[in-house]
């Protein structure tokens, strides 16, 4: 390859230098991100597509690409008595996508596979020919002209179709007959409903329950829309951002939203006031009923150890392992809002009993960002990075009032809990997972310091400034396009001021919208580039070690949504 020659990393780099905006800018890199061969497809796009000097218009490629994806299910088939009846036989009245049996408001239909059922056009032939492969474009394109057959169809829930044609819903073979099916969490926070009784990902085997050598669906449809689902999922949220336009909340729903937050709040605090007046045993027992009240009443969360409660409040429950984390939440808590305008919850009540810490705390309104930053429009995307900024400003300025003699410690003035530094040490019962506190920044790089680089250690000589410790998709609620609340503060305390810098990356590896705009909003508190390749070798150092995966793929936000809580891990790897 010559040194002018595209590759996907040179490609990638001038997608994000063009004109194009967000979403058009992510369609154009997940194009060439998720064809069969990136690199061919990056050379097909700037290459051979090049006419004269510099980079070659993009929109006339991306415009004949997104017509492409909507004409995917747009025109689908209909199947006659005799086929719906063997679809039926063959695959036992159970929906192939859920594995559940149909109901009277969500009922099983025949469904056609997912195909392109219409003819492209010439450019679009080739650009199909190039993401999917020759031989399955191929099989894709020639199935409308063959004749129909239960291979072209499965038995799947009314409401599960329609989540599968909208993109949200991957099926991928892995050994024919074995097959999984994924969600695909991308875009905002109103998805069907249907993807909350699915698990991040199933497996299933297609198999001819009526053992009369009915065809099983056809694997090529399959594979061609393993590759086309995402694509799907990004056309339809282009459309939602370029579908909106900002305009003012209405004065009746602030007013309306202003006034059930105060009374809950107040609800809130009166119950907990009381509940405070109460022998801490007591104060279990009650809370313990208030958890499986919430659960009753909200649901479980999708985090074992915190629960919706009423009131306007949560519960946040840890192990006696775990105290000095809630104790230090608890704190932190109490200091932003002394000291800053920081939206967090309000800290009611902490008490520990034999087998439990539980911490009672005010709910945050509104969603987790990662279940609405994929469809932020640019006017919302820099309001929030404005917001952020201002709020990091304030918590990196808060007054150190604690453990005079140690620079680095947690917001209480005891030793810090952060998993970034128990990694690269080996696991010690009797310590746990808290470190510290640190007398100066020389003692903390040596605990930082893995057996495997003893030579690898971060500088000395940074500022020390508070930091939240885990800010990621999760834990920064937003409402109405605005950051509402910044929660789950555990990992808080006075570190070098990279920390938090190279906790996002460290946290977050490959959601790119997220990870640009927290380099931007970081960007006016210094250069900490040099701190994130230390960084890296670390936690590379520190996978290899424990034998623990290192995420080189893309890592998609996927989550059981729930207000407030803020401690929801659930990540779908996408190669």
């Amino acid at each position: 390859m010559t040194d002018n020659a595209y590759d996907l990393e040179k490609a990638l780099s001038a997608i994000e230098d063009s004109d194009l905006r967000y979403p058009q800018n992510w369609i154009l890199e997940r194009y060439l991100e998720l064809s069969t061969d990136p690199d061919a497809s990056a050379r097909y796009l700037f290459q051979e597509r090049k006419r004269g000097a510099g980079i070659p218009d993009l929109k006339p490629f991306l415009t004949n690409w997104n017509e492409l994806v909507s004409f995917y299910g747009s025109q689908q088939r209909s199947p006659n008595k005799e086929l719906v009846d063997k679809v039926h036989a063959r695959d036992d009245a159970r929906c192939c996508i859920t594995g559940l049996e149909g109901s009277s408001l969500d009922p099983l239909i025949v469904s056609p596979l997912p195909s392109i059922d219409k003819s492209v056009t010439k450019f679009q032939s080739e650009i199909l020919d190039v993401f999917l492969g020759h031989d399955v474009a191929r099989e894709l394109r020639d199935n409308g002209t063959r004749p129909d057959g239960p291979q072209n169809y499965w038995l799947v829930r009314q409401s599960a179709a329609a989540a599968l044609s909208q993109g949200y819903i991957k099926v991928q073979w892995t050994t024919v007959p074995e097959y999984t099916v994924s969600l695909i969490l991308i875009g905002g926070p109103d998805r069907p409903s249907i993807l909350d009784k699915m698990t991040t990902i199933q497996w299933y085997t297609f198999e001819d329950h009526s053992k009369s050598g009915i065809a099983l669906p056809d694997s090529s449809l399959l594979e061609a829309w393993a590759s086309f689902a995402e694509p799907v999922r990004w056309s339809l949220v282009a459309k939602d951002v370029a579908s909106r336009h900002p305009q003012p909340l209405p004065i009746t729903t602030a007013v309306t939203s202003f006034i059930h937050r105060q009374l809950s709040g107040f609800a809130a605090l009166a119950f907990s006031t009381i509940c405070r007046l109460l022998p801490p045993p007591l104060r279990m027992q009650i809370y313990s009923h208030m958890w499986r009240l919430g659960a009753r009443l909200y649901g479980s969360s999708s985090s074992l150890k915190v629960q919706r409660l009423p009131f306007g409040m949560y519960l946040k429950e840890g192990s006696p392992e775990q105290h000095r984390g809630l104790v230090n939440e608890y704190g932190t808590l109490q200091q932003l809002r002394k000291h800053t305008t920081v939206p967090v919850p309000r800290p009611l009540d902490l008490v520990s009993g034999s087998e439990a810490t539980y911490l009672i705390m005010s709910r945050i309104p509104g969603r987790p960002a990662g279940a609405s930053i994929d469809s932020f429009t640019e006017i919302q995307m820099n309001s929030f990075k404005r917001d952020l900024q201002q709020y990091l400003r304030q918590i990196r300025a808060m007054p150190k009032q604690v453990a005079p003699d140690h620079s680095i410690c947690n917001a209480v003035g005891g030793p810090c809990h952060d998993f970034r530094i128990s990694a690269s040490q080996p696991w010690d019962e009797e310590q746990g997972d808290f470190f510290g506190p640190f007398v100066d920044e020389d003692e903390f790089n040596k605990t930082l310091q893995t057996r495997a680089l003893p030579s690898i250690a971060h500088t000395s000589g940074h500022e020390i400034v508070f930091t939240h410790g885990d800010l990621n998709l999760r834990n920064v609620m937003v409402q109405n396009g605005r950051i509402s609340g910044i929660i789950d503060w555990e990992n808080a305390g006075w570190f070098p001021d990279y920390w938090e810098y190279t906790k996002i990356h460290y946290v977050t590896k490959l959601h790119k919208r997220w990870l640009k705009a927290m380099d931007e909003v970081l960007c006016e508190f210094g250069d900490f580039k040099s701190e994130m390749i230390q960084s890296l070798s670390y936690e590379s150092t520190a996978c290899k070690d424990k034998k623990l995966p290192i995420l080189s793929s893309s890592v998609q936000w996927n989550s059981k949504y729930e207000n407030g809580s803020g401690v929801l891990y659930l990540v779908t790897l996408q190669h």
